[in-house]
């Protein structure tokens, strides 16, 4: 394996097959080559076992801490261990907080609003603009363990189904007037970025829907050994960006929480005057699937350094566990258990 970047003046970046991803490759391409005009930035696609199995709910990956987010990264990294990519472009929430050995995260960049979007049937945008004014019995679709357990929590009066796929896909069965959906949840920063925020309904306001750790940013893998690359890519970050997120990550990595676990978080930065430090509060929750148990807790600090922002991450998961978190966590991964046996 290379710990160096690739020979000459080109920088091969790896993303998924989906317009979402290649909007996001390229917007990352041509970043970095604005940044760096002697460099070429091309991307290859490739196949993930998440987007090769389009109708498994994400329960069936469910495993110990980030074991279920492997089915977006694996591949990908495969191939940047091997020395056939150079970076990976990532939604950062696809992204397990503990990677491979030889993998680190080297820049988090570009986070559009991190909320998530209600989307009404094409059919049914005249009638209804918000989840509560839905009928009894209606259907939403989501294929996110967190927003199921939020919306059997916050609206019991829904019948939550699986809807997976890409953008595109999620909306044509949305729009599907033989389907069953009436709506369907999906994270607004993907509708912005390919250019559908003329069908989001209404963004769903983080304090009664808070969002996935890490939502609506992307996250840049390399080689861990490669100084050159994670340099260069270190140009295009946000700063604060970096530190909110990582605060994010590191209550997740914390509660040892992955892609099936329903955590959600809501990131805000307060400043109580011009002439103070900038805080960063941090909520973080932990919702049963069933939507039967949700518990809260919150934490703020100054984040002028990565290791200040991971301690906020640190403290309010460590409040969680201390206040129902632990025995929660452990009754959610038994459920996980009972459900992937009885996929067998």
């Amino acid at each position: 394996m290379s710990g160096t970047a690739a020979t000459g003046q080109e920088l091969r970046l790896g993303t998924r097959n989906s317009r979402l991803a290649l909007v996001q490759a390229e917007r990352v391409s041509k970043e970095l080559a604005h940044a760096h005009p002697a460099f070429q930035f091309p991307w290859q696609t490739v196949v993930v076992r998440g987007d090769a199995d389009k109708t498994s709910p994400f329960l069936k990956f469910a495993g110990p801490s980030d074991a279920a987010k492997n089915i977006w990264t694996e591949e990908m990294e495969a191939k940047l261990c091997a020395g056939e990519l150079d970076l990976l472009v990532h939604c950062l929430k696809d992204m397990p907080t503990r990677l491979p050995d030889t993998c680190t995260l080297g820049a988090i960049v570009h986070r559009e609003d991190p909320t998530d979007a209600l989307v009404i049937k094409e059919g049914l945008r005249s009638q209804y603009t918000d989840l509560a004014q839905l009928p009894r019995g209606s259907v939403v679709g989501t294929s996110s363990t967190r927003r199921k357990a939020l919306l059997r929590y916050r609206y019991p009066h829904l019948k939550i189904e699986e809807c997976r796929g890409n953008l595109d896909t999620r909306l044509r069965k949305l729009d599907d007037p033989e389907g069953p959906f009436s709506a369907i949840i999906l994270a607004t920063a993907g509708m912005v970025r390919i250019n559908l925020h003329d069908r989001i309904t209404k963004r769903l306001p983080p304090s009664e829907f808070p969002y996935a750790v890490g939502q609506g940013a992307l996250g840049i893998e390399i080689r861990k050994e490669d100084t050159q690359t994670e340099t260069m890519i270190r140009q295009i970050e946000d700063l604060p960006t970096r530190r909110i997120c990582l605060a994010e990550r590191s209550l997740l990595r914390t509660l040892q929480g992955g892609c099936s676990s329903p955590v959600a978080v809501h990131c805000t930065v307060e400043q109580s005057s011009p002439s103070s430090p900038a805080q960063l509060r941090l909520d973080g929750t932990i919702i049963h699937p069933h939507g039967t148990t949700l518990l809260w807790e919150s934490a703020t600090s100054e984040f002028r350094t990565d290791e200040e922002a991971e301690a906020l991450g640190a403290t309010v998961a460590q409040r969680l566990l201390e206040n129902g978190g632990q025995a929660l966590l452990e009754e959610i991964r038994q459920l996980q258990q009972e459900q992937k046996t009885a996929n067998v």
